[in-house]
């Protein structure tokens, strides 16, 4: 990845939605809150594109296994922390944010995918003892934890990687589906 933001280039997202990274018609300029110049450009969603996201989100079946699920979560972190000077210079042109916060961020960013691959690891249910109190009978509580499936989100404009990392991690390690609006 080159650091477009450094040398002034306009970058053009796509669209990334339920597997199509087509083009759309109408777009959001995204600018330097500092020097007002336009750092890039985002697809504007339609009302249809929306309505895709959730229907889809809603039909969603969970089919990856916590392994994949971790090895997914472990090299998103992988990635980041290897583009890292890159992430925080996109940051640091989009936000206004120092270049010293930014790489926070960009490393924070990373930490959170890889505490979210750990987790997924772990055991997902719990046993509790009902005899806790003196009306509690002698008996166990057992508890299973299970997807959601849907989870929608939208994140606020700070920290843009930090927070749609703690939204996105654990929506994999939880093998949710997610419809994430970023700010």
């Amino acid at each position: 990845m080159d650091s477009a933001a450094l040398k002034n280039e306009v970058i053009h997202e796509k669209l990334r939605l339920v597997g199509d990274s087509g083009v759309r018609d109408e777009r959001i300029e995204v600018m330097n809150p500092y020097t007002n110049k336009v750092v890039g450009t985002v697809p504007k969603a339609s009302v249809a594109d929306v309505k895709k996201a959730f229907k889809t989100a809603a039909e969603y079946k969970p089919t990856l296994t916590r392994h994949e699920r971790a090895e997914i979560l472990k090299k998103t972190g992988e990635i980041l922390y290897s583009r890292r000077d890159q992430v925080s210079d996109l940051i640091t042109a989009e936000c206004g944010l120092s270049k010293k916060d930014s790489m926070y961020e960009a490393g924070r960013s990373n930490s959170v995918f890889n505490l979210s691959a750990a987790l997924t690891l772990m055991d997902d249910g719990e046993v509790f003892s009902c005899d806790v109190s003196p009306s509690g009978p002698k008996r166990k509580i057992f508890t299973t934890r299970q997807p959601l499936r849907a989870i929608s989100a939208i994140t606020p404009f700070n920290h843009p990687l930090n927070q749609v990392a703690h939204k996105i991690a654990p929506s994999v390690a939880t093998n949710n589906c997610m419809v994430l609006k970023p700010t």
